[in-house]
């Protein structure tokens, strides 16, 4: 496993290059949990259309997010339970911040 600074050479077309590696680099991809919903894009959450204990299907809507004065209906990926609401009306998210929680 390549270190900080160490150089590995590059064959790209013919050409040889040589570039530092980041230590994030051998780090494996792993698919996001569907049942960690998370906002996609920056926005504010106009309404929160569900309470921690319910029992919801895929595609029951959770809240409404405005997004580039547009609003998006954020849906349950998956059948659960909610067990955490992390934001509430008027608050302001980033991308990727944590919306709601299902188990």
């Amino acid at each position: 496993m390549p270190g900080e600074n160490e150089l590995r050479k590059l064959n790209i077309d013919e050409t040889i290059y040589e570039t530092e590696v980041p230590p994030s680099f051998d780090q494996r991809w792993s698919p996001p949990d569907a049942k960690h919903i998370k906002a996609f894009i920056p926005g504010t959450v106009i309404e929160v259309k569900t309470k921690v204990g319910t029992i919801v299907r895929e595609g029951d809507i959770l809240l409404i997010l405005d997004a580039m004065k547009m609003y998006n209906e954020i849906v349950a990926p998956v059948a659960g339970t909610v067990e955490v609401i992390a934001v509430s009306a008027g608050e302001r998210v980033e991308k990727n911040q944590l919306l709601v929680r299902l188990k």
